[in-house]
């Protein structure tokens, strides 16, 4: 297909319209996504657009014609109270915290940086209403110690902090520790700790490793009042399974502290020749991302007339003159877009929502610039297999596909979910071409076998993530699996409910294994496992850091007396055996546990 060749963007299906923006920031939804064709709008207006907000801008608020407070706003009712994550740089207030904390009791994480109008006050009334909170970032930000204790005893499911600063030797020396103290009294939870340029010197650093037992991420670097050597540097490197030490690089630092003015409080970065250090190309220069053309031009907020249903903000104070083609001729539903003017970039990050038969049998096929972005391995980092398991009436090979995929990500591949077509040879493919890999899903992979399965997991050491949802593998397999990846933190052993086996040794052999060879496990999902309270016993024994364990449908499984109470003692999430099922991706489905190779799906 040439590049010159146009398409209509309102022809794709609503679902794949929906899987690439996702990856598209607000404003780009908003101001340009939206407005493209009644049919793209139809599907940013959904409230699963908005699970994730994310408004994200250079800091040089001058050059911004529309008002971020009021666009944050609207995003927020978008999502109809299921946000979940939301990132503000630079303009947040407290009025906009308190608004997003009022519409928003289920959010898990939030990002303020460089937030300077956000106050202590503004933060402790806002953090009461998030109860639920599991990873924050307050970075480049002014609050005080007594805000972050009141984070730390509003959020008890607090596991991730970042707390980034500009490195300053010359802090009040006794001021140097009042965050961390904090962090140390009120935060017993924490996994992640960055504190990237914070003043706190080994008194602190000590009261956080005495109170904080579960850390061991540890971000230290540009801390230069903390004095690692001989037994307390030993101390730390025993504690902490990943240590960044004070002089280590800030390179692949998001939120690179050396591009900071540190003669100034406001945290801006930079400006050189309107390229933005922090942020890469001005977004609001002459060239639009998702048209080529200013799309900004002769839009008017001043009356609130919104001409493709954009947000209408009461407070906007500018109108626009025109700059280049109205709005409203670029808009039709019939009007066709060159889809190779899209940068790479861009490109790239659209597309990497799609799963990989959705790549491999339709972005790629778009025209040629799409096809070198598809080519690229960075593209190749995730595949997703998922299918709806009717594989006789599937036009291609998924196996050979898959392959395909792997070939692509050139040793890079990280995460991988096979559904239905998994197999002993597939499996120990992609084990030999991917070393590095984190996350691997099997769902209903029934013709993958204990000797495959084997062969495939020793050469994985990195696995972090394992799923093996209704598949027929044994005890002796996970035994393997847990000798094999001392880092594995998530098991999912998903299995079909039934309850007809009674006998303790056979019900148990997998959780006797589990509890033999995992544990460092900290998330454990046994959705319609046959064990019996011996198992479970097994498990709380042999997995001590256990914090996240599902056992709905487990129904040989007596959570009475002195193992309930040690299972609610032990266990922060726990589900038990009768608690609903909604919500789970396999809770409403019947697996046929007399499975014949013929009959490949369910």
């Amino acid at each position: 297909m040439e590049d010159g060749d146009y398409r209509n963007w309102a022809e794709l299906p609503a679902e794949l319209t929906s899987s690439i923006l996702l990856r598209l920031g607000v404003v780009e939804i908003l101001e340009n996504a939206q407005k493209v064709c009644r049919s793209w709008r139809r599907v940013c207006k959904d409230p699963s657009m908005w699970r994730k907000i994310v408004i994200d801008n250079s800091g040089n608020r001058d050059i911004f014609k529309y008002d971020l407070d009021s666009m944050c706003r609207h995003a927020v009712d978008r999502s109809q109270g299921g946000l979940l994550e939301i990132d503000i740089e630079y303009f947040g207030t407290d009025k906009l915290l308190d608004y997003i904390a009022d519409s928003s009791s289920n959010l898990r994480s939030l990002r303020l940086v460089r937030c300077h109008q956000i106050t202590d006050k503004g933060v402790a009334e806002a953090v009461v209403k998030l109860p639920l909170l599991e990873d924050l970032e307050v970075s480049y930000c002014s609050f005080s110690g007594e805000c972050l204790s009141v984070v730390g005893q509003s959020c008890p499911h607090l596991t991730t902090l970042k707390l980034n600063r500009r490195p300053r030797v010359e802090f009040v020396i006794n001021m140097r520790d009042h965050n961390a103290i904090a962090i140390a009294e009120s935060m017993p939870e924490l996994r992640h700790l960055q504190l990237l340029g914070n003043a706190l010197t080994n008194t602190g650093l000590n009261a956080i490793l005495d109170s904080c037992t579960h850390l061991d991420h540890l971000d230290l670097r540009q801390c230069y009042n903390i004095n690692l050597v001989e037994d307390f540097m030993k101390q730390c490197v025993e504690r902490i399974k990943y240590l960044r030490c004070p002089n280590d690089s800030i390179a692949d630092c998001s939120t690179e502290t050396s591009f900071l003015d540190i003669d100034s409080d406001d945290g801006f970065p930079y400006m050189y020749g309107g390229y933005d250090m922090m942020g890469g190309y001005d977004i609001m220069g002459s060239y639009d991302m998702m048209g080529g053309y200013d799309i900004m031009g002769s839009y008017d907020m001043m009356g609130g007339y919104d001409i493709m249903g954009g947000y209408d903000s009461e407070t906007a104070s500018s109108s626009w003159s025109s700059t280049s083609t109205s709005v409203s001729s670029l808009v039709k539903d019939e009007e066709v877009r060159n889809w190779a003017e899209l940068p790479p970039e861009l490109t790239s990050s659209i597309l990497g929502r799609l799963g990989t038969i959705d790549i491999l049998e339709n972005a790629q096929k778009v025209c040629r610039s799409w096809r070198r972005v598809c080519k690229d391995p960075s593209m190749w980092r995730k595949i997703d297999m998922d299918n709806l398991g009717d594989l006789g009436a599937m036009g291609y090979d998924l196996e050979i596909m898959c392959r395909h995929a792997v070939d692509r990500s050139q040793g890079g591949l990280v995460e991988i979910d096979i559904w239905y077509f998994g197999t002993d040879e597939l499996l120990n493919y992609i084990a030999d071409r991917s070393s590095n890999l984190r996350t691997l899903r099997l769902i209903m992979c029934y013709p993958i076998a204990d000797e495959g399965f084997i062969e495939a997991v020793v050469k994985l050491p990195l696995i972090e993530y394992l799923e093996l949802s209704h598949c027929s593998l044994s005890g002796e397999s996970l035994k393997v699996v847990g000798q094999s990846c001392p880092n594995l933190k998530t098991l999912k052993l998903n299995s079909e409910p039934d309850p007809k086996f009674n006998d303790d040794e056979f019900n148990n052999e997998e959780a006797l294994a589990i509890a033999e060879s995992m544990p460092e496990l900290r998330h454990l999902q046994l959705f319609g496992n046959i064990l019996t309270n011996v198992g479970l016993n097994a498990i709380l024994d042999g997995c001590p850091h256990l914090e996240h364990l599902d056992l709905r449908k487990c129904s040989n499984v007596d959570l009475t007396g002195d193992l309930e109470k040690r299972c609610v003692e032990r266990i922060k999430d726990l589900k038990r055996p009768t608690d609903s099922t909604a919500g789970h991706p396999y809770g409403r489905i019947t697996v046929d546990v007399r499975y014949d190779a013929s009959d490949y799906y369910w």
